[in-house]
């Protein structure tokens, strides 16, 4: 197998493993229609490798974790770096099997894949405490994102290190209170306040 390949099957099939248990069903990956409704310049087709792992409650876990996989790939090296490829993958939470959560995590990483590549003007690619406009119902309308607290937030594969940043949906009080505040003091009264970093598409603000 060639450096790429043995980086990629040790995130898959080893790593994410370990911290999900059973990732699923098999991937579902990122689409050229997804591109295009963000107005795309062009389309990497090694993007469409890119997908997200549904992953079953298992061991001490309850909640359903999603989680993409492809934006570690090392696509243009053949040697350990200190970060593999963009060096993150997105993870979320949810009460229950829920396919907008795949849609989300999708939309997501096709963003931060035309942020990366300068699609999106000149903004840097996705990172902790981030806010994304991206509305799940009328009281949950941006996606945040920040460090797990019940999953490790980062990884090591052959290619390079890896961090994991969860993506949480908040209120649009939250919002103006984490812009008041820091992203961060909203993570802490999320977990104070339901006990986790969950993401529903209704729930009572905690701002």
């Amino acid at each position: 197998m060639s450096f790429l390949e043995e980086s990629w099957e040790e995130r898959e099939e080893k790593t994410y493993k370990e911290i999900f248990g059973d990732t699923g069903p098999g991937i579902f990956p990122l689409s050229n229609e997804i591109f295009d409704r963000m107005n795309a310049k062009g389309i990497d087709p090694r993007w469409l490798t890119h997908g997200v792992f549904k992953c079953p409650p298992s061991g001490n876990r309850s909640t359903w974790a999603y989680v993409t996989s492809g934006m570690s790939n090392p696509w243009e090296t053949e040697e350990p770096e200190e970060y593999s490829g963009l060096g993150v993958e997105f993870l979320m939470e949810t009460e229950n099997e829920e396919t907008w959560a795949i849609e989300v995590l999708q939309t997501l990483m096709a963003y931060n894949l035309l942020l990366a590549t300068g699609q999106m003007g000149d903004f840097p690619p996705l990172d902790y405490g981030h806010r994304v406009p991206l509305a799940l119902s009328e009281s949950i309308k941006t996606m945040l994102f920040t460090q797990p607290v019940n999953f490790p937030s980062n990884f090591s594969i052959k290619s390079g290190s890896v961090d994991l940043l969860q993506v949480v949906g908040i209120t649009p009080s939250e919002l103006e209170a984490a812009k008041q505040t820091s992203s961060e003091d909203i993570k802490e009264k999320l977990i104070s306040n339901t006990g986790g970093l969950v993401t529903c598409k209704e729930r009572a603000s905690v701002a």
